[in-house]
């Protein structure tokens, strides 16, 4: 009995009927790859799909490159301050109790 370990080797095994087509396009978009090519996107889709363009530098292809981070506003800024300090406020009440407990815990 013969036994082959083909991992993503992008060819169909001989004999299984998919030599032609679609297999074969699949075979020149993730088998084969020459010294400077990046292989598939690295992008997954929101049901884990994924996509079929070359990827470039940084792994992802010209699509689905990643955005830079966009700096905070003031005004966003002063919203994210804001809700810290309402939920600090709001949970006193139960941080004063521990830190009442912890202090009769240590006497």
């Amino acid at each position: 009995m013969e036994r082959s370990v083909n991992v993503n080797a992008g060819l169909a095994p001989e004999g299984t009927g998919d030599e032609g087509g679609e297999r074969d396009s699949l075979a020149d978009d993730y088998g084969r790859h020459s010294a400077g090519d990046q292989g598939p996107c690295l992008y997954l889709g929101p049901a884990g799909e994924r996509c079929r363009r070359k990827a470039v530098e940084g792994g992802f292809c010209l699509k689905h490159q990643p955005q830079p981070a966009q700096p905070v506003s003031p005004a966003r800024a002063v919203r994210r301050g804001v809700a810290i300090l309402m939920a600090v406020v709001a949970l006193w009440p139960l941080v004063a109790d521990v830190i009442r407990a912890l202090i009769r815990l240590l006497r």
